[in-house]
């Protein structure tokens, strides 16, 4: 109603406008019949009421559906049987379909991207693996040096592959009850290189077992990357980095801290910004600025609540709120 009376606001002032100067006409004029100027101004406002009348019995559903919010006004009804609602219906009815075509288009470019890229990451992972067997039996310090690259190689290659996935997540998921503290075990185990690279350990304090609900495979990529960055920029200054699971107020805390360079306090708010390195990722050239990034991306959309605490010279600390 309150659209309906301002799109017709301009309409009803003339009106009124009108009445008044025919009153004043009247007045100026002599004559002083006031019965038949309020009789003829009610027959006219009698005139505008019935049309008013008939304008929001016809579009009653348009004016409906414009003050709708709910999702149901992706729904196009029939706006009404007038011919300014039918002409509308019919161009919004035109312009969806044009954007439905587009969404279908640009869906389908984004699944052929992905495609492509996983395509190429795993072929590139192929002369990876036979450089890794080539090299398995040196130990010279210069291919200790080539196996730091490579593994930055294949961290870059993994970094690619789940951001190009992270756009198809809602189709690339599936959420299950498991323990905590054998997955952790697991992704320590699979993580020993880089911990070996970089002579700095991962301590997993035990706790009594906790089940949680998420997907195992973004859930590890972005604890792996979390472990990553605490690794990286713990080196030369410390030697290791703690793991702790514990239940606080009915919520299931992960808790990843490091005693390494530490972040500066104008840097902390934005290191999840995407491409974002700071003042260390300058300093040490380790950062890529994508993985709090992806970590954050990633555990938004399975419901878990990432937080990052840090001082400068003593450590980080990342909690990761698994509670669903």
């Amino acid at each position: 109603m309150k659209i309906f009376l301002k799109s017709h606001f301009i309409l009803l002032l003339a009106v009124m406008t009108q009445g008044v100067f025919t009153w004043s006409y009247f007045w100026f004029i002599g004559f002083h019949a006031w019965g038949h100027v309020i009789y003829s101004i009610f027959i006219q406002l009698l005139f505008i009421l019935g049309y008013l009348t008939y304008c929001w019995i016809e579009d009653y559903k348009l004016y409906h559906w414009i003050q709708s919010s709910d999702d149901t006004t992706r729904l196009i009804p029939s706006f009404g049987t007038s011919y300014f609602s039918k002409r509308l219906h019919e161009r919004i009815i035109k312009e969806k379909e044009k954007a439905d075509r587009k969404i279908v288009e640009s869906e389908a470019e984004i699944k052929e991207r992905v495609t492509f890229m996983n395509q190429w990451v795993h072929q590139m992972k192929t002369p990876i693996s036979v450089i890794h067997l080539m090299m398995q039996d040196q130990d010279d310090p210069v291919f200790q040096d080539m196996r730091k690259e490579l593994f930055k190689l294949e961290e870059g290659l993994k970094t690619v592959l789940y951001s190009s996935r992270l756009s198809m997540f809602g189709k690339d998921y599936h959420i299950e009850s498991f323990p905590i503290a054998p997955f952790l075990k697991e992704l320590i185990k699979e993580n020993k290189r880089l911990f070996f690279q970089f002579n700095v350990y991962p301590h997993l304090k035990e706790t009594e077992e906790r089940s949680i609900l998420s997907d195992k495979k973004w859930l590890k990529f972005a604890i792996e990357q979390i472990l990553s960055n605490a690794v990286k920029y713990s080196t030369k200054k410390a030697n290791r980095v703690d793991l702790k699971v514990e239940k606080v107020n009915k919520r299931v805390l992960l808790t990843i801290t490091d005693y390494g360079v530490g972040i500066p306090e104008q840097d902390v708010r934005r290191v999840c910004d995407p491409y974002f390195t700071g003042v260390n990722g300058r300093k040490y050239h380790e950062s890529t600025g994508m993985g709090l990034y992806l970590a954050k991306e990633i555990l938004g959309k399975l419901d878990h609540k990432m937080t990052i605490t840090s001082e400068v010279n003593k450590g980080t600390t990342v909690c990761i709120d698994l509670s669903k």
